[in-house]
């Protein structure tokens, strides 16, 4: 999986919905609206890995066994 099969969790009914709530959570916590953008990048660095985990297991297995996890470290971060 490349950082555009990433991207594509956003396409999925699912994350758009955990999106959402994390949205109003976060934009709650500090008393204004954080945008979807925002909250999209902040949900898939901190859960996008443990959803596909759950919900994708082959697409998250062949993502922590690619390269793409070490050239976006920073951004992904998945346990083996």
């Amino acid at each position: 999986m490349d950082a555009l099969g990433f991207l594509r969790l956003l396409d999925d009914l699912r994350v758009a919905a955990e999106i959402e709530r994390y949205k109003w959570i976060e934009s709650e916590k500090v008393g204004r609206d954080i945008g979807r953008e925002r909250a999209a990048l902040e949900w898939i660095k901190a859960y996008g890995c443990i959803w596909l985990k759950i919900h994708k297991p082959q697409e998250y297995k062949a993502l922590i066994e690619s390269d793409f996890q070490e050239k976006n470290e920073e951004v992904f971060i998945c346990q083996k």
